[in-house]
């Protein structure tokens, strides 16, 4: 994927720059310019918007600021457009190490079809930590549907961004995987398939339909090789993913989920997907983390360690509705509204994925246990070694500072704890 045209990239308050996507001899544009992206992946292609020390990148050409504004420490710095080949997804990223400012927000409007639409919110993720995997910081992969140009500007109240902070267009159909995967053709469940060593080495009951990682077209390469496994299971994790699209259609989730994977392996620098499964708003539940379908006691995979709650990764499995269930687009992305609430084929798929998992670990679905802090600091504000009382179905919110799952998705956990429980109990 290789952008060719050329964006006027970081601009400070009224400061402007002019960086080319691919070098070119000239661009029509008597401001200095830069090379700007780097070729992560043939997924991939990132444009560096700040230095190591967080400063824009490039040489800056600076008019006066209006009096008004000098006396106020906020600034909002802008990319202008960037237009080129045709991506799904963005990301955005940062030094892990970096300070960042609480305040600071990002907006974006992506061009399609030979028009830009309107400026949204780009949920930056500040309040949901750092995994202990990540080699960078950042945020969702942020999904535009097929897109072939974007604009970013971020407003910061201390006048400050993150150091080394890049922006990422994201193209899964240039995955090798892609091709064969269910975004083209109906994704089959894993009890329609023949046996093989992906599959769980005995059908229990209870198991609900499973999409494999081939159905959204993960590529296996990507991945760190073999399993990430840890000893057993104690507590499941509900999240959402805060991808920027409530309404997607069944067509694009195999995309939306193969985003949310290249940004957090290739971007990021996770080993593998955060998550252990994915539940969209059609009912379909979705393999994340590789072995989260054979996981289970007793096997030679007794559980598998995810990367989906700082500090608390062991012991818990976590499982992503694919939206944002924070009213009011707090979280970022179309606007929710005031009621965000799962689809009821959502959140019936969710209980039956948890009774699932519920069932083989034996754990109470409306009781408690205790979960251990592996530390971390940020968002994760338990030392290591800090024993929390928690409910077997808890929510990211209830062992890390952060807003996920969104309060319309938490606020059903009692309702869900009930409904998993009864699925046991008729079991």
């Amino acid at each position: 994927m290789q952008f060719r045209k050329t964006i006027p990239a970081i601009a400070l308050g009224v400061v402007s720059l002019t960086v080319p996507i691919a070098a070119s001899a000239g661009t029509g544009s008597s401001s200095p310019t830069i090379e700007a992206t780097t070729a992560d992946s043939p997924q991939v292609e990132s444009a560096t918007l700040t230095d190591n020390n967080g400063k824009p990148s490039g040489s800056l050409s600076v008019k006066a600021a209006p009096k008004a504004a000098a006396a106020q420490s906020e600034k909002v710095f802008s990319t202008g457009t960037m237009t080129g080949e045709e991506f799904s997804s963005i990301g955005l990223s940062w030094k892990k190490e970096s300070a960042v400012d609480s305040g600071l927000t990002a907006e974006t409007r992506i061009h399609r079809d030979g028009a830009w639409g309107p400026w949204q919110n780009v949920p930056l993720g500040l309040d949901d930590g750092v995994a202990e995997e990540a080699k960078r910081a950042g945020a969702p992969a942020f999904y535009t549907d097929d897109a072939d140009g974007a604009q970013v500007r971020f407003t910061s109240p201390k006048g400050s961004l993150p150091q080394d902070l890049r922006l990422s267009f994201i193209d899964p159909a240039k995955s090798p995987a892609t091709s064969t995967s269910s975004s083209t053709s109906t994704p089959t469940s894993t009890s329609d398939r023949e046996p093989s060593d992906r599959e769980p080495r005995t059908a229990q009951a209870g198991q609900p339909d499973v999409k494999l990682r081939e159905d959204w077209g993960a590529d296996e390469s990507l991945a760190d090789p073999g399993y990430k496994t840890q000893p057993s299971i104690k507590a499941a994790l509900v999240h959402h993913t805060v991808t920027g699209n409530n309404s997607y259609t069944q067509e694009q989730v195999p995309q939306i989920i193969n985003g949310i994977y290249i940004q957090h392996i290739t971007v990021l620098g996770y080993g593998d997907f955060p998550y252990h499964f994915v539940v969209d708003r059609f009912g379909g539940i979705w393999e994340g983390r590789k072995g989260s379908v054979e996981m289970r006691p007793g096997t030679e995979i007794p559980g598998i360690l995810g990367g989906h709650a700082s500090g608390f990764n062991t012991n818990t499995f976590g499982v992503a509705m694919l939206g944002n269930f924070e009213p009011n687009n707090s979280e970022g992305g179309e606007d929710t509204g005031p009621d965000p609430k799962p689809t009821e084929a959502m959140t019936t798929s969710l209980a039956d994925l948890l009774a699932w998992k519920a069932g083989q670990y034996e754990l109470a679905p409306e009781g408690s246990t205790q979960l251990v802090s592996a530390g971390g600091g940020g968002t994760n504000p338990h030392p290591t070694g800090t024993v929390l009382d928690v409910p077997v179905i808890s929510a990211h919110k209830d062992v890390n500072v952060t807003a996920c799952p969104g309060a319309k998705l938490y606020e059903t956990l009692p309702d869900l704890r009930k409904q998993v429980a009864d699925r046991l109990g008729a079991g």
